[in-house]
């Protein structure tokens, strides 16, 4: 009888839970039923889905109000009352059935996203910026019924940190149902919470390196601070603060674009220090070459004959010349203020002069005959000529220099009957050059330049047919051309 009893008194006690359940919806993740000091579970209650809107923000920053709505949905989730959807997830059914989310800021269409979504409650809000004061407001929303179930609201005078860490929480709990957190901050420190825009931004206090921006930097009270925020892209932004103890600042920065320079292609100067020079020569030499032609001369009716081919008539000599001339042309190349190099061809020839007029008057080029003699001697020389010019004394419009270098001079003497070449001898040598000189510069680009100059050229034979076997027979395999000349030349610079 007493078990029958107890059994009976056990399932009247089962009953009225399950009916008491059943009647007042118990909202507890677990219902329980206590039976002296053990406790029973009775069954575990399904957790109401929940989705969270991201907050609109008023005078803040899209990166912070991200953030906050982020933090806002852990603690609703850590409050342990709803089963709070995934952001990721909301969004992916919104993506697929192609809802723009971004347009969706009123109660209305809160509804909507829960039904397309599958939830039975919506949260939404706002969190707004007045000074120093921040008020975040949120709102829970029945889907089914559109009926706003529960508000909560927090005012707060502080820092963004504040916020984050002390506000949300407790909008989170207020909205679960599960009472108001104490959100009073506490000010045990001096410090400096840095936001800027865009965020990311290099910052110093003092000329140190504290981080990258949004963070909150502790300073000495009662003294002055140079903060300063540098990025790339950006202006640098620079500014001196004084806090008091305890005292916690807010500083928004917004830094300035760097406008864009159009770089302009500037014009390159020009150096003037190369260019060509074209050098007019007179030497003393012809009377070396008259004495050498005497010598021919007086050979000429010897046994061998001199030239390849023999003189139809007899007692015929060659006559002498009256000038040796020449033309050279430089390229010069200045590789310091007072140092340059020469690199040139020049041309010299038995009167030069009168060659040119002739061969002008005549429009014949290649008729190389003089008039009145039916017998000429040519006489001509290419030389080849490597210079180093120094002027160590600069003037303005006038530079004197010295100058030394070497060269290689060829020699040719070729014999003519009328138009007929009798062939004759090739002498060459390498020889020393060296003078002084000065060079009027009237322009950058233009110049006049006169030089004295010594060339030393002991000319022997070049050994390259019959002749020179004749003339070495007849010891004429030499000649010294070694001597002055003056010369006047044009520069012109680039």
């Amino acid at each position: 009888m007493r078990q029958i009893r107890a059994f009976l008194i056990f399932s009247t006690i089962i009953s009225t839970v399950l009916f008491a359940q059943e009647k007042f919806k118990l909202d507890s993740p677990f219902d329980t039923l206590q039976v002296d000091k053990d406790t029973i579970v009775i069954e575990k209650s399904e957790k109401l889905a929940v989705a969270i809107l991201k907050l609109d923000g008023n005078n803040i920053t899209e990166a912070e109000t991200k953030a906050l709505s982020d933090r806002l949905r852990i603690e609703v989730f850590n409050a342990g009352v709803y089963e709070v959807m995934e952001r990721e997830k909301m969004n992916r059914i919104l993506d697929e059935m192609q809802f723009q989310l971004s347009d969706c800021t009123s109660d209305e269409c809160a509804i909507e996203i829960g039904r397309l979504i599958g939830v039975n409650k919506m949260i939404a809000g706002s969190i707004s910026k007045v000074g120093e004061f921040y008020t975040v407001s949120i709102r829970l929303i029945d889907v089914e019924t559109g009926k706003i179930e529960a508000t909560a609201t927090e005012d707060i005078e502080g820092t963004l940190g504040i916020i984050l860490t002390k506000a949300i929480p407790s909008i989170a709990y207020q909205i679960s149902g599960l009472g108001k957190l104490e959100t009073i901050p506490v000010i045990s420190k001096t410090a400096l919470n840095i936001s800027t825009d865009p965020i990311g931004v290099h910052i110093y206090i003092d000329g140190l390196y504290k981080g990258e921006s949004p963070l909150e930097i502790e300073v000495e009270p009662g003294y002055k601070h140079r903060l300063k925020a540098v990025a790339e892209f950006y202006e640098t932004w620079e500014k001196v603060y004084e806090l008091q103890k305890d005292q916690i600042l807010d500083i928004a920065i917004a830094l300035s674009k760097k406008p864009i320079e159009k770089k302009e292609k500037s014009r390159e100067r020009r150096s003037y220090r190369q260019g060509f020079r074209v050098r007019y020569v007179q030497t003393g030499q012809d009377k070396k070459i008259n004495g050498h032609i005497q010598l021919i001369n007086n050979n000429l009716y010897e046994p061998t004959k001199l030239f390849k081919e023999e003189m139809s008539e007899s007692n015929v000599s060659f006559p002498s010349i009256n000038s040796f001339y020449g033309i050279e042309i430089y390229n010069t190349r200045q590789v310091a203020d007072n140092i340059s190099f020469d690199f040139g061809l020049g041309f010299f020839r038995a009167d030069l002069g009168s060659w040119i007029k002739k061969n002008l008057d005549l429009g014949d080029i290649g008729d190389l005959i003089d008039e009145d003699e039916n017998y000429s001697l040519v006489t001509w020389s290419p030389q080849l000529t490597l210079n180093l010019r120094l002027a160590p004394i600069r003037y303005p419009l006038f530079y004197p220099y010295f100058n030394i270098g070497f060269g290689y001079n060829l020699l040719f003497m070729t014999a003519y009957e009328d138009e007929k070449s009798l062939g004759g001898p090739i002498y060459h040598s390498w020889g020393l050059i060296y003078g002084i000189g000065f060079e009027i510069r009237f322009l950058k680009p233009v110049g006049v330049a006169i030089e004295w100059n010594r060339r030393k050229m002991n000319m022997v034979l070049m050994d390259i047919d019959k002749v020179t076997d004749n003339f070495k027979e007849y010891e004429l395999d030499e000649i010294d051309m070694t001597g002055n000349n003056i010369g006047v030349s044009l520069n012109l610079y680039y």
